[in-house]
């Protein structure tokens, strides 16, 4: 599992919804994950980063998000490093949400192609419905 070094500009948007029954609170979350992620000696490194999202501010905990009610998520290499001399390549193939406890764990598969490769910083949006 690829390690969060630290987080970078997380901002966290609280809208509050009218909304009778179900989801009354839209979070709106963006940021920057720390990764550090290299390529092997041939072919393509892929690995898992999994973190619960966090809360602003430098060392904030996980964001309390309260009742989950749904979520939306993208992740995106946003700064990369590569060699002139081999082929390189960079790339977050998926990534997902899942609930643990009132917080909301963000799993990314990452991959980095040959030792030129690497991935040091990969933005990150998740919009959460919720019930607070």
């Amino acid at each position: 599992m690829a390690p969060v070094v630290s987080f970078d500009n997380v901002e966290v948007l609280r809208v509050g919804l009218n909304n009778p029954v179900g989801a009354n609170t839209l979070f709106l979350v963006c940021g920057v994950a720390v990764v550090n992620f290299h390529g092997p000696l041939n072919d393509y490194n892929r690995d898992t980063v999994t973190f619960l999202v966090p809360d602003e501010g430098p060392g904030a905990p996980a964001l309390d998000i309260g009742n989950f009610d749904d979520s939306t998520v993208i992740a995106f290499p946003a700064t990369i490093e590569a060699s002139p001399e081999r082929p390189v390549g960079w790339g977050v193939d998926n990534v997902d949400t899942i609930v643990v406890g009132n917080n909301i764990q963000l799993t990314a598969h990452l991959a980095a192609l040959n030792p030129g490769s690497t991935l040091i910083r990969m933005g990150f949006q998740v919009n959460i419905l919720s019930q607070k």
